[in-house]
């Protein structure tokens, strides 16, 4: 998908190229620079304010204070505010206080300030009406990132490291870069820049790898940072395949969407190779959770072992208490704290009641017997009819409760309701979202599976109670969600 070009020309050439391949910036756009004062974000304000006639867009400077460093940190914002003077462009500064942040919230220190200092880009460029926001990510970094996920275990989506473009206004200009060729422009042109002290202790993971087991790898081969931005560049051409591929496996094999919930059909899924798999896995944990990191390797592989080994109730632990589970008929990827609560509704006669717990809504009218000519008395998936004068309104619908007992049509004696779910083969899931419908006698109908024997139409019935279940509107379901 991208790749880093030998040096042809200069580095001016480079970003040119690699701006106008991923189609970074259109006529007229304003470009909102994110300058931190180093080397890197330096060097490309310098490179786009080179190349804004050119390619016809607006050059804005921004820069965050995070407040790790006290005095440094404000003389980093004086020298990124004294540039933007020397180049006359628009510069927007502002102090974050990341250390209190962190009080307030488990992460990391560097992931505090990447969440702070993107939503200061972001905050800023609505403000000022800028439709980029160019981060200064370079060549090394790209390399740095890929052998960092390799450690972690990352899949194609993660080792296809930083993407050129992302979100439609993050850009990465220089990403085809390499330090030494920063370094280098920066001389030629005896521009000016902060060093970050804390760049060069190996406190964090990044820096790490960066100042010790880069060079420890170098000795066994010079170019392995051009070597990992090669995989990574295969990895991202990968990723786009399998995404591809993922585009349209995923409608065939999505049973159900809704908040905090997705339910895979287990046979179709089954019917997918491995790989294919992976990609599905990846991409569901990615609509459950888009705030976290893609799946590790290991929870996939955890995944797949669940396909294959597993047995009905088996379930695969996920990040941030998300969990998948196998069911009849599915597999069911969730998160929160356990099933909805129970929700009871009066349902007026006519009238419609929503049951927001299962995406459904019911509607009740009532009929002449002469009108429905032969008339089934068994409920289908999505009616069910009764005769209204042998009934006890008023009528209410609500979740299913522990003893819930009735008698099914056809069926001699009663049956509890997890009885029927178990024969029915109902997903463990769904089971205390499945509306039960009942009058002041019992339980008329487990809407969507049975109705209860009570009140059968006949001939001698002169008023027809018809029930309809529909999927609530917006909702992503269909009627065969809880049915598997």
């Amino acid at each position: 998908m991208w790749k880093v070009w030998s040096r042809m020309g200069n580095l001016v050439s480079t970003v040119r190229k690699t701006m106008e391949r991923y189609r970074m910036v259109s006529p007229r756009d304003a470009v909102l620079v994110a300058v931190s004062g180093g080397p890197d974000s330096v060097c490309m304000l310098h490179i786009l304010l080179s190349l804004r006639e050119k390619m016809g867009f607006e050059v804005k400077v921004a820069h965050l204070d995070h407040q790790f460093r006290g005095e440094e940190s404000r003389r980093d914002a004086e020298f990124v505010t004294s540039l933007a003077e020397r180049f006359d462009v628009p510069c927007f500064c502002h102090e974050e206080n990341v250390p209190r942040f962190l009080m307030s919230n488990a992460m990391s220190a560097q992931e505090a300030a990447r969440v702070l200092r993107y939503q200061f880009l972001v905050k800023t460029s609505k403000l000022e009406y800028c439709q980029r926001i160019a981060t200064g990510h370079n060549a090394d970094d790209q390399a740095e990132t890929v052998l960092m996920r390799v450690l972690r275990g990352a899949g194609p989506d993660g080792l296809a490291g930083i993407p050129p473009k992302r979100e439609g206004i993050i850009i990465r200009p220089i990403l085809a870069c390499w330090r030494s060729e920063i370094e280098n422009y920066l001389s030629e042109h005896d521009l000016p820049f902060r060093i970050d002290e804390s760049n060069l202790e190996s406190k964090y993971l990044r820096n790490k790898i960066r100042n010790d087991l880069l060079p420890q790898l170098a000795h066994y081969n010079p170019q392995i940072s051009r070597s990992l931005v090669n995989l990574g560049s295969t990895m991202a051409d990968v990723s786009a395949h399998f995404g591809r591929l993922t585009d349209l496996a995923l409608p065939e094999v999505l049973k159900t969407a809704r908040v905090g919930q997705f339910v895979l059909d287990l046979r179709k899924l089954t019917g997918y190779d491995e790989a294919l798999q992976r990609s599905v896995f990846r991409r569901v944990f990615e609509f459950l959770r888009p705030d976290l990191p893609p799946l590790a390797s290991r929870h996939v592989d955890n995944l797949l072992s669940m396909l294959r080994e597993g047995d009905v109730g088996a379930s695969v632990e996920l990040p941030d208490r998300a969990r998948a589970r196998l069911e009849h008929g599915c597999v069911v990827f969730s998160h929160g704290d356990g099933p909805p609560t129970a929700e009871e509704k009066a349902l007026d006669v006519p009238g419609t009641a929503a049951f927001a717990d299962a995406g459904l809504t019911v509607t009740a009218e009532l009929l002449p017997r002469s009108e429905l000519g032969c008339c089934p008395t068994e409920a289908n998936e999505d009616l069910a009819l009764f005769d209204w004068n042998e009934l006890s309104p008023p009528l209410k619908i609500r979740s299913k409760r522990e003893g819930d007992r009735f008698q099914p049509f056809g069926m001699e004696g009663t049956q509890g309701l997890k009885e029927l779910f178990v024969n029915s083969k109902i997903a463990f899931s769904f089971r205390p979202s499945v509306p039960v419908l009942f009058d002041e006698t019992g339980i008329l109908w487990v809407v969507g599976i049975r109705r209860s024997a009570r009140a059968p139409v006949t001939d001698n019935t002169k008023m027809v109670l018809a029930l309809r279940a529909r999927t609530s509107e917006g909702s992503p379901g269909t009627r065969k969600d809880t049915a598997v």
